[in-house]
């Protein structure tokens, strides 16, 4: 999670900005400014998911300042029932919004992680606290009533074509029944990869994942090479 010390407004929306186009516009940023954060943090090989999220805001923040949307901190998302959940970060459109119209959640990715938190990027041990990435958003308890947001990998060894193949063959195990879950997985929830790996610095992939009510939420993924 993103420090609370965090939680400052960012900038206000360019007018310019077309109506309707504005999340055509934060993915084409948001990947340009994850190279930048590539290029910045990488060897931060042994860094906490804390730290990571806390520089990833910063540079969102830094280099959306002329941009027509707001990255927020440890975003609240309201819950229908039960205690209300935070995401990594929001995006806004203005800073009198409510609610945010796109999110981002961030996992480590790193075999060294302890075995009950291996599979946190798609889902955690105890499937009633709800701590994986994926699972987080078919729950609808982050990225709330949406239907675009994205989860960041931070790659921390081997490379982003690892991940890939790795977390794809988590999601055909819960497809497949083989790992328990309440909730219901598809084919659509494996990650499609875009970018064909060509460039391991970023590998981008999507997924189109069935929430409980039913409704779908689209994915995008990053894995941020910090390993080179």
């Amino acid at each position: 999670m993103l420090k609370d010390n965090y939680n400052s407004i960012a900038n206000v929306p360019n007018p310019s900005i077309k109506k309707g186009s504005i999340k055509e516009k934060l993915l084409i940023f948001l990947e340009e400014t994850l190279y930048t954060f590539q290029k910045h943090f990488k060897g931060k090989v042994n860094e906490s998911e804390e730290y990571l999220n806390e520089q990833l805001g910063k540079t969102l923040t830094y280099f959306s300042k002329n941009q027509a949307f707001i990255f927020q901190a440890e975003t609240k998302q309201k819950q229908e029932k039960g205690i209300d959940r935070r995401v990594d970060i929001g995006v806004f459109k203005h800073f009198s919004d409510p609610t945010p119209f796109f999110t981002i959640e961030a996992k480590r990715l790193t075999t060294s992680m302890p075995s009950n938190r291996e599979k946190e990027y798609v889902l955690g041990s105890d499937p009633t606290k709800f701590s994986g990435g994926i699972e987080r958003f078919k729950h609808n308890v982050h990225g709330v009533n949406l239907d675009y947001s994205a989860i960041i990998g931070y790659v921390q060894n081997v490379d982003g074509k690892y991940w890939h193949s790795t977390i794809n063959n988590w999601i055909q195990e819960l497809i497949d029944g083989k790992i328990e879950s309440p909730l219901n997985w598809f084919s659509k929830d494996l990650l499609f990869n875009t970018c064909n790996f060509k460039d391991l610095r970023l590998v981008k992939s999507i997924s189109k994942n069935q929430k409980l009510d039913q409704t779908t939420i689209k994915l995008n993924h990053y894995f941020i090479n910090l390993c080179k």
